[in-house]
C-alpha cells in the first residue's frame, strides 16, 4: 500500500461517516474498484455504479447495477475537514500561507495552503484546493504523526 492508502484508511477507520453507503462513495463490487455510487434506489436495494475510463475520468456511459449485499464499501475520499479532524485530537498549530503558483500563459496568482505543525515538529502541506496532503511526504508525515 502506498502512504496516501494508508493514511485515508486511517482516516476512514477514525471518521465512520466516511463509510455510508451514499452517493459518491467508492465501492468494489468483484470487478474493480474503480467505481462510485451514482444512485441508490432504497425501495429494492439496487445501486447504479460509475466506472472510470482508461483515463480516470468518470464516465456517464459505463453505468452498472448491483445489489447492496454484493459490495464492499472502501468509502468516501476524505477531505480537509476529515484530515484536520483526526489531527485535531493529537494537537497542532496550524498556519495557512501564500505560496506562488504559475499558470500555464505564465501569469502568477497566489493560492493559500494550509500547514499543519505537530506538537512533536512534524509539518503535513495541505493542498486547500483539493483537501488532501500535497505530496506523497506529506501523506508519510501523517502517518508518521498519527502513528500508522
Amino acid at each position: 500500500m502506498t502512504q496516501q492508502q494508508i493514511a485515508e484508511a486511517y482516516v476512514r477507520s477514525q471518521r465512520p461517516a466516511l463509510m455510508k453507503l451514499s452517493f459518491g462513495c467508492e465501492v468494489d463490487h468483484g470487478q474493480g474498484k474503480d467505481t462510485k455510487i451514482t444512485f441508490i434506489s432504497k425501495a429494492v436495494g439496487v445501486i447504479s455504479l460509475m466506472r472510470t475510463n482508461k483515463h480516470g475520468d468518470w464516465q456517464p456511459y459505463s453505468i452498472e447495477q448491483c445489489y447492496q449485499d454484493d459490495l464492499k464499501i472502501i468509502g468516501h475520499p476524505p477531505q480537509l475537514q476529515d484530515w484536520l479532524a483526526v489531527l485535531g485530537d493529537i494537537g497542532a498549530r496550524i498556519d495557512y500561507y501564500p505560496t506562488q503558483r504559475s499558470l500555464p500563459t505564465d501569469k502568477d496568482f497566489v493560492t493559500y495552503d494550509l500547514r499543519y505543525t505537530s506538537v512533536s515538529g512534524v509539518i503535513v502541506m495541505f493542498n486547500l484546493t483539493t483537501g488532501q496532503p500535497a505530496t506523497e511526504a506529506d501523506f508519510k508525515s501523517f502517518n508518521k504523526i498519527v502513528s500508522v
